[in-house]
């Protein structure tokens, strides 16, 4: 069986920047199809995200929710057509890694899609909803809210990438854990700096100065540091193991 020029350094420019151009016209239409299954379900996830939040929503021109639901359209068929575009970077970058980078980088890439996807979920279905409910308490009997469409799909977007990012942290730490920059020990340790660590950082990825969302999104947090000390300890024991393998084999 011949070798893949693409591993070997042989394939030519041309061919190369054909392969490209190959991976980027298949993304793009993966990306417009997923957007065309964003628009039928674009209505949908806005009536669910309205109803779960204010109960009603205020329009303030003839093209808002137009413009809304392009965007949303845009986001969700994105969001849905992510893995096939990461799998077609990754057929055009695997030729020229090593094995162990092989290893990684894929498993990689995909787990901190799955975690994005679980932060959205989160903000979509506990987060948002929460605060918007405790922020609403605050509301004498003479206020009436009119909550504009841009304005909570704003807010929407905000928590949901800010939980995307957050439920990236087990990743995070397994990474800096395989690679020997952290311990468990040292994770544990270092625990009480940490949970201020937390809601600072909620503080920074929260939209404006609510409260009450570094709270909500700084408990989960905190279960994931923790969670993410488990995760390290494994991924240590793992590489333990292996070095002690490694040494056998040596001998």
């Amino acid at each position: 069986m011949s070798e893949d020029p693409r591993a070997t350094g042989q394939m030519p420019f041309l061919e190369h920047l054909a392969e490209f151009r190959s991976v980027m016209i298949h993304s793009a239409s993966a990306c417009a199809i997923g957007a065309i299954a964003g628009w039928w379900l674009a209505p949908r996830v806005l009536e669910d995200l309205i109803a779960r939040t204010v109960k009603q929503a205020v329009l303030l021109s003839p093209v808002e929710a137009f413009n809304e639901r392009v965007k949303l359209a845009l986001l969700i068929g994105l969001m849905l057509v992510m893995p096939y575009v990461l799998y077609r970077v990754w057929r055009f970058v695997v030729p020229g890694l090593l094995k162990r980078e092989r290893s990684l980088i894929l498993p990689m890439a995909m787990a901190s899609v799955v975690l994005f996807a679980i932060g959205v979920w989160a903000a979509y279905g506990y987060v948002v909803p929460l605060v918007v409910e405790v922020l609403g308490q605050f509301a004498t009997p003479s206020m009436k809210a009119d909550i504009r469409l841009g304005t909570l799909l704003g807010f929407f977007y905000n928590i949901a990438l800010a939980c995307g990012l957050v439920f990236q942290l087990p990743l995070v730490t397994m990474l800096l854990t395989a690679l020997g920059v952290v311990t468990p020990g040292f994770l544990m340790r270092q625990w009480r700096y940490a949970l201020v660590l937390v809601f600072l950082v909620t503080a920074l990825i929260t939209p404006g100065d609510v409260v009450t969302a570094q709270v909500v999104m700084g408990v989960p947090m905190t279960l994931l540091y923790f969670a993410s000390v488990g995760l390290s300890w494994l991924v240590a024991r793992r590489r333990t193991r292996d070095e002690t393998v490694e040494g056998g084999e040596h001998a």
